[in-house]
């Protein structure tokens, strides 16, 4: 499967409070590569989907992704020869007429927390309003931020992102 990849990236100031009555997607990925890079190829455990993803483009707003949906048994296999893996669990949540992914950061990256909105349309895309509880968008520069993330903690990240003027301060569940 192939499609474009429209999105946006926010911090979030705030949880939406219902977001308990929707159901969390453990999620585990993992690299072949420098994740900070537009071009990349991951593995995907998505609750109990299992996928390969390349993801290619000339920006962060916009990339092609490949998905190919591969067996669990290829999944146990694959996931050994990645060079990094990271967790994390996700809650799909409505924002108008669009679904953010709200990501919750596992283990030492415990309290980082995430959202991404994707668009059928660049108009979409450049006219989304960020709801009042979404924080500085971090779009641009997300991929740069997001290096090694599995082998880094909560006060490194929280670095990454004082270089770009943003205090990231945590969020639990």
């Amino acid at each position: 499967m192939q499609n474009v990849e429209l999105e946006r990236v926010f911090l979030l100031k705030n949880l939406p409070k219902d977001l308990n009555s929707y159901k969390p997607i453990e999620i585990e990925i993992g690299e072949f590569s420098d994740p900070n890079i537009v071009d990349v190829l991951k593995i995907r455990k998505l609750g109990e989907k299992y996928q390969l993803i390349k993801k290619e483009g000339d920006t962060a707003f916009k990339r092609l992704e490949h998905v190919i949906y591969i067996k669990k048994e290829e999944y146990d296999r694959i996931i050994k020869q990645t060079i990094s893996v990271h967790k994390k669990i996700r809650y799909l949540y409505p924002v108008g007429n669009y679904e953010c992914e709200i990501d919750f950061y596992q283990n030492k990256l415990l309290g980082y927390v995430r959202g991404e909105v994707e668009f059928k349309t660049e108009t979409e895309m450049k006219n989304f309003t960020p709801p009042d509880w979404f924080g500085e968008e971090i779009t641009e520069f997300n991929h740069d931020i997001h290096s090694d993330l599995s082998k880094i903690s909560f006060e490194e990240i929280k670095e990454r992102y004082k270089k770009h003027d943003i205090e990231l301060t945590p969020i639990f569940k």
